[in-house]
Order: C-alpha cells, then sequence, then structure tokens
C-alpha cells in the first residue's frame, strides 16, 4: 500500500500590517498569542535544558510530549485537514481520527522540537489578529547550520480562552494545506476508510520504533 504522508508545517496568511524583524521589538502583550507561545516555551525548555544533547531521559520526552501536545488543537488541525470529508464522517468517526493524527504528529516531531529548543530558541518576530480573532505569529529558529522561518496560526477555542495552534508552517510549506492536498487525492482513488487503515499502520510502526 502506498505510504501516506504527514506533513507537519503550515500556510501562512498575510492580512494587514506585521511589525517586522526591522522594528522594535515591544513585549508581548499579556494574554496575547505571542505571550501564549513564549510562556510554552519556557516550560519545554525548562524540560530540555536539563541534561545534555540528545540525553533525556524517557520520562523527561514524556514531559515534553505532554507540553507539545496541551498546546495544539488537534481537532481542528484535523478538521481543516481533511475538509468537506471531516463534514461527512460521525463523532466517534472523528474522535477515531484525531486520537490517530495525534499520535503519528507527537511521534513524528517529537525530536524536531526538541531540537529547535535546545540549539537555538525560538524568537518571535510578529503577530496578527484577523478579525474573527485568530492570530497568525511568526518565528524564527536560528540553528546551528541554518534559520528556520516559522508560522503559527492558533485560536481561542475552549471556554477557558487558552490559546491553541492548529496549524504550523516551517518554512512556508503548511500541515493543513500539505495534508488536505494528499490526503484529498489519495481519498479520491482509495477511500477514507483506506487512508485511517494506512495511518493506523503508520501510528502502529512510530509506536514500535519507540
Amino acid at each position: 500500500m502506498r505510504m501516506i504522508r504527514i506533513t507537519c508545517c503550515a500556510l501562512i496568511a498575510a492580512v494587514g500590517a506585521w511589525v517586522g524583524p526591522g522594528e522594535a521589538a515591544a513585549s508581548p502583550a499579556v494574554g496575547s498569542a505571542t505571550a501564549f507561545l513564549e510562556a510554552h516555551d519556557a516550560r519545554v525548555r525548562a524540560v530540555v535544558l536539563r541534561q545534555p544533547a540528545d540525553s533525556l531521559t524517557a520520562a523527561e520526552r514524556e514531559q515534553v510530549r505532554v507540553l507539545i501536545n496541551d498546546a495544539f488543537d488537534f481537532r481542528e488541525l484535523a478538521r481543516q485537514s481533511l475538509g468537506d470529508v471531516w463534514e461527512a464522517r460521525t463523532e466517534a468517526e472523528r474522535d477515531e481520527f484525531v486520537d490517530v493524527y495525534r499520535g503519528i504528529i507527537e511521534r513524528s516531531n517529537l525530536d524536531m522540537f526538541i531540537r529547535y529548543h535546545r540549539d537555538g530558541g525560538i524568537s518571535y518576530t510578529a503577530e496578527e489578529i484577523a478579525d474573527d480573532g485568530r492570530a497568525v505569529v511568526l518565528a524564527e529558529v536560528p540553528l546551528k547550520k541554518e534559520k528556520k522561518i516559522i508560522s503559527y496560526s492558533l485560536h481561542r477555542p475552549g471556554s477557558d480562552q487558552e490559546w491553541r495552534i492548529y496549524d504550523l508552517a516551517i518554512d512556508g510549506a503548511g500541515t493543513v494545506a500539505g495534508n488536505r492536498r494528499a490526503w484529498t487525492r489519495y481519498i479520491s482513488r482509495h477511500s477514507y476508510e483506506k487512508l485511517l487503515e494506512s495511518l493506523h499502520k503508520k501510528l502502529a510502526r512510530l509506536e514500535e520504533a519507540g
């Protein structure tokens, strides 16, 4: 069976004026999307920097995984990635898809997130709030041999009004946009059930690999 690729990155939608890197960097407003991301990064770095490179214990890796999981709205990420196919699913089917999708993203990208926080830290350069209250935050990660540009898309889905990430782009390659293109093609050639079966197998391989 053809392997289904999951992209962990996303679309940057630019609307209105950015506070660019060349302008004076003000402290993020309390309650802003940038303030949420900075507080989250501080919690992750507190775990990541306890040990030398590549020597986190299993318990520490699990701490990082939980922290990253708490920052994302995987349901919204799945909804947007599936597009119209999501609307045709039952609640039980949606729950199953979200669980599988979350598991794959967590296991596929944990090492990348650890490296970003350990090697360079994340510097936030711009934030924009759209009319519907959603936010896009731009960031730079200066790694040892390169610099990555990250775009976070966030909203406030819960009653607690806490920010959550629902899309992520690294150097312009997007999670939602990339997965929607790939999955739409796959479903049109096969079926939603075949897609879900393939994702279950991918998650099983990742779990077996540890």
